[in-house]
């Protein structure tokens, strides 16, 4: 049975800007990478090793695909690189932290795996090293998460990576495997502590080796692989800007409108950090300053200095707005993602980015209220009502939530979220609360049986002291009669 998410297999190199387009050797199937191939390159040749394979000419790129498990074609693939030529290796990574983090039921995978095969796996910096023995000095690592099949976030070895970045994606377990601990979570404090743990811990990988200086300027690539088509985009960042363009000819259309609406906001004099060109989307990249959700999550234990902020970006959005019976501030085109996690605060002024969205005829309210529940490690934090209440937003909320409902619901794609978001597997916090509930639930019970235990006995009680009581009436009745004959 095809998987869904098989669409996605190509995005290991969907964003590799090949410098030359001549010729290509694949080692290692994948239909869906071939035939990305063959729309960059005028010869694409696929093989599964290199057995019979004659050198009629040299080849600018060879890309070695589950390169985990070929290594041992690296020294034979590098024969056939002419002298600027590039090997890019693909593969994954068995000491990934998604292997750390599952328990295959049954299998050979996850912590099974590392338990049974440790002289047999190789982390990442051993296959670089064995790369490098064999003549290509210069490489280039990127982290691949969830995995190399189906790439949501690639990772440059060179990238200064925060907290942000590395929650941008979705693990991947398969429904036999029981999950150990939140993936994201522990990478995030592996990170913190130290950003070059990835070399160990990335769960796939694509190195890139050539003899010659590689000029690859890619540090992060993000995809949105659970959105329909038509607004998938790649974003790339630089050493200093960030890039977005289209994932499909469908998306381009997207492009074009956020285009126009970079154009139509800085029109309104709201400061952007977006620009067009060639048409493409560019952000001046912005170094050693948090985004305004980080900055409120800072001020998590301060719900007033926070609904502080929340009203300056309302005062920024309220200009253009026509105020309602009902107190709401109606926005002809709203650019419904002026959210926290979309914005700086710099010298005293809120620099947005990112606005892909618009829509017409949304509160500015709504806006707001988009802004708090995307700032997605402060609502795990605080009391939002509190806050919405704070804000006098609070008797919008389900209005709020049904409209947030529709927006998400044009622009995910339901099957392929379901097919990442898939929730049959068992992990253990959730064992953990299932073996809570049936504790609960046979305290429950116990605490049922000795009520009901305590109500028979109850009514055992009173039957005896009905009991007891009917027979001192009988006795009374009897000496009653006793007396009357006696009479």
């Amino acid at each position: 049975m095809e998987n869904l998410l098989d669409i996605f297999n190509e995005n290991v190199i969907k964003w590799y800007n090949f410098k030359k387009t001549e010729n290509i050797i694949q080692i290692g199937k994948c239909e869906n990478i071939t035939e990305y191939l063959k729309t960059k390159f005028k010869n694409v040749i696929v093989l599964e090793n290199f057995e019979n394979f004659e050198i009629v000419s040299k080849y600018d790129y060879i890309l070695i695909y589950e390169g985990q498990n070929k290594l041992d074609l690296v020294d034979q693939a590098i024969k056939y690189l002419n002298e600027e030529g590039i090997l890019l290796l693909v593969g994954e990574n068995p000491f990934g932290i998604n292997n750390w983090s599952k328990y295959n039921i049954g299998g050979d995978t996850g912590v099974i795996n590392l338990e049974n095969h440790s002289e047999d796996n190789l982390n990442i910096i051993k296959i670089k090293n064995k790369i490098i023995q064999n003549g290509l000095k210069e490489t280039n690592t990127f982290y691949i998460f969830p995995n190399y099949k189906y790439p949501e976030v690639i990772i440059n070895e060179n990238f200064k990576i925060g907290k942000s970045h590395i929650e941008k994606y979705t693990p991947k377990i398969e429904e036999n495997e029981v999950k150990l601990f939140d993936e994201i979570k522990v990478l995030k404090n592996i990170i913190k502590n130290d950003s070059k743990m990835l070399d160990f811990f990335a769960n796939s990988y694509l190195i890139e080796a050539s003899k010659k200086e590689l000029e690859n300027k890619a540090r992060y690539i993000s995809f949105n692989n659970c959105r329909k088509d038509k607004y998938r985009l790649i974003t790339i960042i630089k050493d200093e800007v960030v890039e977005k363009i289209p994932e499909n000819e469908k998306a381009q259309e997207h492009i074009k409108n956020m285009l126009k609406n970079i154009s139509d906001i800085k029109e309104q004099g709201i400061e952007l950090l977006d620009y067009g060109q060639d048409g493409k989307i560019y952000s001046k990249l912005i170094k050693d300053y948090k985004t305004l959700d980080r900055i409120i999550y800072d001020k998590r234990d301060n719900l007033n200095e926070i609904a502080k902020i929340l009203n300056d970006i309302k005062q920024i959005l309220i200009k253009d707005s026509i105020q309602l019976e009902n107190g709401l501030h109606m926005l002809k085109n709203a650019y419904w993602d002026m959210a926290p996690k979309n914005c700086f605060y710099i010298d005293g002024k809120y620099l947005f980015f990112d606005q892909e969205w618009k829509k017409e005829n949304l509160s500015v309210e709504f806006i707001i209220y988009r802004s708090i529940i995307n700032c997605y490690d402060l609502v795990r934090k605080i009391n939002i009502d509190e806050l919405l209440e704070k804000l006098n937003i609070l008797q919008y909320k389900l209005e709020f939530e049904k409209t947030d409902e529709e927006i998400r619901n044009e622009i995910i794609d339901k099957n392929i979220f379901e097919e990442m978001n898939n929730k049959k597997y068992k992990a253990i916090d959730n064992l953990v609360n299932d073996n809570k509930i049936a504790l609960i639930k046979i305290k429950q019970l116990e605490e049922d049986n000795m009520n009901k235990q305590k109500y028979i006995e109850g009514l055992e009680n009173r039957n005896r002291f009905l009991e007891e009581e009917n027979n001192k009436n009988q006795k009374k009745l009897s000496i009653r009669g006793i007396f009357k004959k006696k009479q």
